[in-house]
């Protein structure tokens, strides 16, 4: 699976920030973008959408490519012959006008500065090494920001659950503790921290959408799943507070 990277400028661009903002409402994706290197993109490759131009810059889409490129009309008064589109599908969106911290030109740079993360060719190859790398700072960077997905300035919280593989998965579960945080049951005292990690039964910490809890992502055992969701809810939110 290739990884390519697009750029979108709203200034410049026929996707505008209005329509951005109308999709982001709607839990839409923009539906299409085009691609510079168009011979190789296949259904199943993953993109990154790069905000440039004025204002907050950077990551503000990640999700799959469903098609391969096709031929079509320049989306820009240039009338250019060689535009290629592929339809993609968004599995985060991230608005950049709002409080979401995104990750930026210059933080992308530091960790991968051979490719130009400021603008340029939209629709650009990934060299896989920095594909694979970019794909952990992306998991950390989620990790480290959920509060975004709980506060409605990103969406795609499924993301967790139907995107990333299982060894990323659990890595989340290691970074949380491997201890249930409704009951406090821990794998780790029981079974050592390597094996609660691999326990398929934990293999995905799961998601609970509450407004007004910190996180998204919560370690839960698999007798606490049994409650209703309100109920996980109440429970985490009543010790978030406990800890304050």
């Amino acid at each position: 699976m290739a990884t390519y990277i697009l750029f979108w400028n709203p200034d410049i661009s026929s996707y505008t920030k209005e329509r951005f903002l109308e999709d982001f409402s709607d839990v839409e994706g923009v539906g299409n973008w085009s691609f510079y290197e168009h011979e190789r993109v296949k259904p199943g490759d993953s993109f990154f959408m790069v905000k440039c131009g004025a204002g907050n810059t950077g990551i503000v889409m990640r999700g799959v490519i469903d098609s391969r490129c096709y031929h079509g009309d320049d989306w820009s008064p240039k009338q250019r012959s060689n535009i290629y589109y592929a339809d993609i599908e968004t599995c985060v969106s991230i608005n950049p006008w709002s409080d979401a911290p995104l990750l930026t030109p210059d933080d992308l740079t530091a960790a991968i500065p051979d490719f130009n993360w400021c603008g340029g060719h939209s629709g650009r190859k990934l060299e896989q090494a920095a594909a694979n790398l970019l794909d952990k700072i992306w998991l950390e960077y989620l990790d480290s920001n959920q509060e975004m997905f709980c506060n409605r300035d990103a969406w795609g919280d499924d993301y967790y659950q139907g995107i990333i593989s299982k060894a990323q998965a659990k890595k989340l579960v290691k970074r949380h503790g491997c201890r249930c945080e409704i009951c406090g049951y821990s794998y780790a005292e029981v079974f050592g921290t390597q094996e609660a990690a691999d326990r398929d039964r934990n293999a995905y910490p799961r998601v609970v959408r509450n407004a007004a809890l910190d996180r998204l992502l919560y370690n839960i055992c698999g007798n606490c799943r049994a409650m209703p969701a309100e109920s996980i809810a109440a429970k985490l939110l009543e010790k978030q507070n406990a800890n304050r």
